[in-house]
C-alpha cells in the first residue's frame, strides 16, 4: 500500500484493498484497488481535500449519483462512491491498457485509420450521455481510455457534477479550472454558466486534431494565452501538416472547431456522421481527394542555394476547396499546369492576352527566363547567356516584350527571343530588385533598396516615395497607382527570386505625389498585388490563415473600402499574375520541406555526403541549425507547430524541446556560452528584432527596437556582446553590450557585411561581402581594417556566404557554389595558401539551405531542404 493514505486504506478496508496511487489530475487523485467482493481490479479516484472542502463531499456525492446510470460501450461507467473523512470518492473499473495520451506521447501522431475509429467511438460515448442530458464538459486524451484497442471515455459528468454542486462559480479558491485550455471551446474559455453538446463536441474536434497532427490546435507557454488563441486565432489547415489526411476527416475537424457554437454539429452524432465517409474510403483504399502539400511557414529565409527539384502537387490544387464570399465578382475555375520541368519555375507573368507565360526557372547560378504557351508546348529561354541569374518577368502592355532583372538593372528582350535592350542600369545604392513597366508603356516602375523611382519616356529617373524592401509593384489600370509590398527584405542574386518572406503589407502609391496608404497590416506575409482590369480592387497572396491564399481588397480613389475578402483556401500560393482582360490567372505553387542533417569533416578531403545522418525528422521547415558550444544540443527553428518556434535536442537523437510558443515567428537561435540563454530574432516587438530568452524560464529581454531589421545575433566567446546584421538602411554588421544585466544603447555599427562570425579567442569576426554570395572578409572584432580571405575571383574564387572558424582558430569553413551548381564546402586557411574542398553537394539533391548550417569540433550541421514548384493557370470570372 507504498503511496497510498492510511486513513482511506482503513475506512475502505472492508471493501477494497488500495494497492498503490496510480496517478494524479487536475480534480482527483487516482488509487489501483482490490475490490474485496467481486474479486476484480477497481480504479479509486479521490477528490481533492481542497475541492472537496469547497463544494462539500455530500454535495458532490448527491449530483454524481446522475451519471451512475450511464451504460455504453465506450463510456467507464460508476461502480460506487462514497465520502471519507470529508472527502468524496467515486470507483470505476480499472482499464488494463493505457490512456490515450499515454498512445500520444508515445507516438504523437496516430495513422489516420485509428484516428477517424477513435473519435467515432468517443463520439458516439458523447452522443449518448448528450441524449440523456451529461455533458462531459472536460474531454481530453486523460479522460479517454484505450481497452484492447477500443475508446472508453472516464469521469463522464465529474465536472458537470462540480458545477452543480457549486464549485463550479468557486474553482479560483482551488487553484483549479473546470476543462482543460487545450481542448475548452471559445463559450467555456469566456466562462458561460450555460455549456451545451457543442461543447463537448468542440472538445473532440480538437482531440481528433491532436490524434492527426501530433499537437492540440492552440499551444501557449501559460493557460491564459492557450485561452488568447482560443478565442481569437483559427486553426491551422489539417492537410498542410499531413498531406494524406482525406478532405472529409479535415471538413469534419474544422467544423467542430468553429469559434461559434452555432457553426459546429449540432451533435456528436453529425460529428461522427462527417467522419464516416472518410472511415469507408480508408477501409477500401479509396481516396476522396489528392494529397496537399506539407505546411508553410513562409516567414522565414528560403533555402535559396539549394537546388532540389521542384514539383507543384497538381492533384490537390486541381480539387481544392474555393470560396467565393458574396460581392467579389471573382470565380475560379480548373487549374492547369503549365510546367513540368524538373527544377524551379517560378514568378510567373502571364502574357496580357492570357496565352502565354512567362517565369524564371534554373539552378541556383544559372537562373534564366523563359516563356511557354498556356495551351503547351516547350519551354523557349529568351536569351541564350547561361552565366546571369534572370528573374522577375515582366510583359509590356502591348505583350511584345518581356522586361526581367540581371545583372543588377532591368533588361528587356523581345517576346519571340533576341537581343537585350538595357531599360535601367543597376544604380550607386544598389542593384534593382523589382520592375514594372506602366500601362501606357512610356515608364518603368522600378525600386532600389527600399526607395520606388519612375523611369520615363526621356530615360530620366525620379524617386516616387518609399516603400521599404518590396519585392515588387502592379500598376493600376489607369496609371496613377501602384500597389507594392512593402516589409519584404530581397537577397540580391539568386535571392531576388524568392526574397525574405518575413511579414509584410500591401500598399498603394499615388504616382503624382507619393502618397502612400496601407491596403494591409504587416502581421501576416502579403505580397505580389495584382489590380482587377476596372481598377476597383487589389488582388495579392497572403498566409493570414496559413497557407498562401488570394486575397481581394475593395479600392477607392487608392483608399481601402471595406474588409479584405479570401477567394481561395488552400491554393499555396506564391507569387500571381492576372491577364489584361482579368480572365486568368497564373500562379507558382511551391512546396518545401527540410531537416536537419549532420556530417563529420572529412580528415583527407574530399569528403562524401554519405556519411550524413538526419537529426530531425517530420514534415516541417528546418531553417537555421547550429550546434551548442559544447556539441552537445542542436538548436534550431522549425514551423512543427505550425509556427516558427525555437527548439532545441539533445544529441545524438533526443527529443526535440520547443523553447518559444509565442504567435510571431522565431528565428536563428544562439546559446550563449554559459548555455543559460538563447539568442534570436523574432517579430514579435512588430519589426525584426533581437531577442534574449533565459532557459530557466525567466523573462524574454528585447535587445534591439530600432525601425531597421535587425537578424541572425551570435554570441561573443565570452558572453559580453552579441553581433547581428542589418539587412535593411543603415546596414551592415553591428554590435551590442550587456553591462551588469542591462544591453547599453546606442549600438556599435562595426563595418558593411552580412553574416558575422565570431573567432574563438573573440578578437576577431568573419563575414561575407554579399547577402547571398560574395567575398570572405576577416576585421577586428573593436577597431582595424578588414582583410580579404576568399574572393569570388582569381584562381582560388570562391562565392561563399557564412564562415564559421575551426576551433584552433586556424582556418575558416565556408560554404560555395561551382559553375555547375554544385554546393560546396572548403576550409579556407587564415596563413595563406589553397583553400582545402570538404564536401560537394550535386545539384539537383537536398543541399544546405542558404546560412542554415554550422559548426563544431569535426562535426558540421546542415538544414537540407528539398522543394517544389510549377507555374500554374486558372481560368477566372465573373458570377
Amino acid at each position: 500500500m507504498a503511496n497510498t493514505p492510511s486513513h482511506l486504506a482503513t475506512a475502505l478496508a472492508d471493501r477494497y484493498r488500495l494497492e498503490r496511487e496510480l496517478g494524479q489530475g487536475g480534480m482527483a487523485t487516482v488509487y489501483l484497488a482490490h475490490d474485496l467482493k467481486h474479486d476484480r481490479k477497481v480504479a479509486i479516484k479521490v477528490l481533492r481535500p481542497e475541492l472537496a472542502a469547497v463544494i462539500g463531499a455530500e454535495r458532490f456525492l448527491r449530483e454524481i449519483k446522475t451519471i451512475a446510470t450511464l451504460q455504453h460501450p465506450h463510456i467507464l461507467g460508476l461502480i460506487d462512491s462514497g465520502e471519507v473523512n470529508g472527502t468524496a470518492y467515486y470507483v470505476m473499473p480499472f482499464v488494463e491498457g493505457e490512456s490515450l495520451r499515454d498512445r500520444l506521447t508515445r507516438e504523437k501522431q496516430l495513422p489516420i485509420a485509428d484516428a477517424v475509429r477513435l473519435a467515432t467511438e468517443v463520439a458516439a460515448a458523447l452522443d449518448y450521455a448528450h441524449r440523456h442530458g451529461v455533458i462531459h464538459r472536460d474531454i481530453k486524451p486523460e479522460n479517454v481510455l484505450l481497452h484492447d484497442g477500443s475508446a472508453l471515455v472516464a469521469d463522464f459528468g465529474i465536472a458537470l457534477a462540480v458545477s452543480t454542486a457549486g464549485g463550479g462559480s468557486r474553482m479560483t479558491e482551488t487553484g483549479m479550472s473546470l476543462g482543460t485550455p487545450h481542448y475548452m471551446s471559445p463559450e467555456q474559455a469566456m466562462g458561460e454558466r450555460e455549456i451545451t453538446a457543442r461543447s463537448d463536441v468542440y472538445a473532440l474536434g480538437a482531440i481528433t486534431y491532436e490524434m492527426l497532427i501530433g499537437e492540440p490546435p492552440f499551444s501557449g507557454p501559460t493557460a491564459q494565452a492557450i485561452v488568447a488563441k482560443v478565442l481569437t486565432e483559427e486553426p491551422s489547415r489539417l492537410v498542410f501538416r499531413r498531406r494524406s489526411i482525406p478532405p472529409e476527416v479535415e471538413e469534419t475537424v474544422l467544423t467542430a472547431l468553429e469559434k461559434l457554437p452555432a457553426d459546429r454539429f449540432g451533435s456528436a452524432q453529425e460529428f461522427a456522421a462527417g467522419l464516416s465517409g472518410a472511415r469507408t474510403a480508408l477501409r477500401t483504399g479509396a481516396r476522396g481527394r489528392p494529397a496537399a502539400p506539407p505546411p508553410l511557414s513562409w516567414r522565414r529565409w528560403l533555402p535559396l542555394a539549394s537546388g532540389a527539384v521542384v514539383l507543384a502537387v497538381a492533384a490537390y490544387l486541381l480539387g481544392a476547396r474555393r470560396s467565393r464570399p458574396a460581392g467579389v465578382p471573382l470565380t475560379f475555375g480548373q487549374a492547369i499546369k503549365v510546367t513540368w520541368d524538373p527544377g524551379l519555375e517560378v514568378l510567373p507573368a502571364i502574357s496580357p492576352d492570357g496565352k502565354t507565360v512567362a517565369y524564371a526557372s534554373g539552378s541556383p547560378v544559372r537562373v534564366r527566363v523563359f516563356i511557354r504557351p498556356v495551351a503547351g508546348g516547350r519551354g523557349i529561354a529568351l536569351t541564350d547567356d547561361t552565366t546571369q541569374v534572370q528573374s522577375h518577368p515582366r510583359w509590356s502592355p502591348d505583350g511584345s516584350r518581356v522586361l526581367f532583372l540581371e545583372r543588377g538593372g532591368v533588361v528587356s528582350v523581345p517576346a519571340s527571343g533576341g537581343v537585350e535592350k538595357p531599360e535601367v542600369p543597376p544604380g550607386p545604392s544598389g542593384p534593382v530588385i523589382s520592375a514594372a513597366w506602366s500601362p501606357d508603356g512610356t515608364s518603368i516602375a522600378y525600386v532600389v533598396g527600399d526607395s520606388l523611382f519612375l523611369r520615363d519616356a526621356r530615360n530620366e529617373s525620379r524617386a516616387i516615395a518609399r516603400v521599404v524592401e518590396t519585392n515588387g509593384c502592379g500598376w493600376s489600370p489607369d496609371g496613377r497607382y501602384l500597389a507594392c509590398s512593402s516589409g519584404n527584405a530581397i537577397s540580391m542574386t539568386i535571392g531576388v527570386l524568392f526574397g525574405n518572406v518575413s511579414p509584410s503589407r500591401i500598399v498603394s502609391v499615388r504616382v503624382g505625389d507619393g502618397r502612400i496608404v496601407p491596403l494591409t497590416d504587416g502581421a501576416s506575409l502579403n505580397q505580389s498585388p495584382v489590380w482587377s482590369p476596372d481598377g476597383r480592387r487589389v488582388y495579392y497572396v497572403s498566409n493570414r490563415y496559413g497557407p498562401r491564399d488570394v486575397f481581394a481588397q475593395e479600392l477607392a480613389g487608392g483608399v481601402p473600402r471595406g474588409p479584405a475578402v479570401r477567394l481561395t483556401t488552400g491554393l499555396n500560393a506564391h507569387t500571381i499574375s492576372l491577364s489584361a482582360d482579368g480572365r486568368r490567372l497564373a500562379y507558382a505553387a511551391m512546396d518545401i520541406e527540410s531537416n536537419a542533417w549532420t556530417l563529420p569533416l572529412p580528415a583527407h578531403p574530399p569528403g562524401s555526403v554519405a556519411a550524413a545522418t538526419q537529426v530531425t525528422h517530420g514534415s516541417q521547415f528546418v531553417e537555421a541549425v547550429q550546434f551548442s558550444r559544447d556539441g552537445r544540443w542542436l538548436y534550431y527553428d522549425s514551423d512543427l507547430s505550425g509556427n516558427m518556434d525555437l527548439y532545441r535536442m539533445a544529441l545524438p537523437g533526443g527529443a526535440p524541446q520547443r523553447l518559444t510558443t509565442d504567435s510571431s515567428d522565431d528565428f536563428f537561435p544562439d546559446d550563449a556560452p554559459d548555455e543559460r540563454e538563447v539568442a534570436f530574432h523574432s517579430w514579435r516587438g512588430g519589426s525584426r528584432d533581437i531577442w534574449v530568452m533565459p532557459l530557466d524560464g525567466g523573462p524574454v529581454q528585447r535587445v534591439t527596437s530600432s525601425p531597421a531589421q535587425e537578424a541572425m545575433p551570435q554570441w561573443s566567446p565570452d558572453g559580453t556582446r552579441l553581433v547581428y546584421c542589418i539587412f535593411t538602411e543603415p546596414g551592415g554588421i553591428w554590435t551590442v553590450r550587456r553591462v551588469r544585466g542591462v544591453w547599453q544603447a546606442p549600438v556599435e555599427r562595426l563595418g558593411l557585411g552580412f553574416f558575422p562570425h565570431w573567432s574563438p579567442d573573440g578578437r576577431a569576426l568573419s563575414f561575407n561581402h554579399g547577402v547571398a554570395e560574395g567575398s570572405l572578409w576577416v576585421m577586428p572584432a573593436d577597431s582595424g581594417a578588414p582583410r580579404l580571405i576568399a574572393d569570388t575571383t582569381g584562381p582560388h574564387a570562391l562565392r561563399g556566404d557564412v564562415g564559421w572558424w575551426t576551433a584552433d582558430g586556424h582556418a575558416i569553413i565556408t560554404r560555395s557554389h561551382d559553375a555547375t551548381g554544385n554546393t560546396t564546402f572548403w576550409s579556407v586557411p587564415l596563413a595563406g595558401g589553397s583553400p582545402q574542398l570538404l564536401f560537394t553537394f550535386e545539384a539537383g539533391g537536398p543541399a544546405p539551405s542558404r546560412g542554415g548550417w554550422g559548426l563544431s569540433g569535426n562535426r558540421l550541421v546542415y538544414a537540407a531542404a528539398e522543394q517544389r514548384s510549377d507555374i500554374w493557370v486558372m481560368e477566372v470570372g465573373t458570377p
